[in-house]
C-alpha cells in the first residue's frame, strides 16, 4: 500500500477543512479528494440538541449583512 506523507503545513490545511478537499497534481489536474472524517456520535447529538433549541437562527446572508453593518458602524466611529 502506498502512503503519502504530508508536510506540517499540508496537514494543518487538511485538518482545518470541514469539507471535501480536491487533491491536484502540479498541473492542476484532479487526482483525488480528501474528505473529513464522519461526525462522531457526540457531534451528532450536539447538532440535534442545537436544532431542537429555541435559540434564534440566522442564514449566512443575514450574518454577512450584520457583519457589513458592524464594519460600517466601526468605520464611521473612526
Amino acid at each position: 500500500m502506498v502512503q503519502l506523507v504530508l508536510t506540517e503545513e499540508q496537514l494543518q490545511l487538511l485538518a482545518a477543512a470541514n469539507y471535501s478537499l480536491p487533491l491536484v497534481d502540479a498541473a492542476g489536474r484532479l487526482v483525488g479528494v480528501a474528505s473529513p472524517p464522519p461526525l462522531t456520535p457526540e457531534e451528532i447529538a450536539e447538532a440535534k440538541r442545537r436544532l431542537a433549541s429555541d435559540q434564534p437562527r440566522y442564514t449566512t446572508e443575514e450574518m454577512l449583512a450584520e457583519l457589513d453593518r458592524r464594519v460600517a458602524a466601526a468605520e464611521q466611529r473612526q
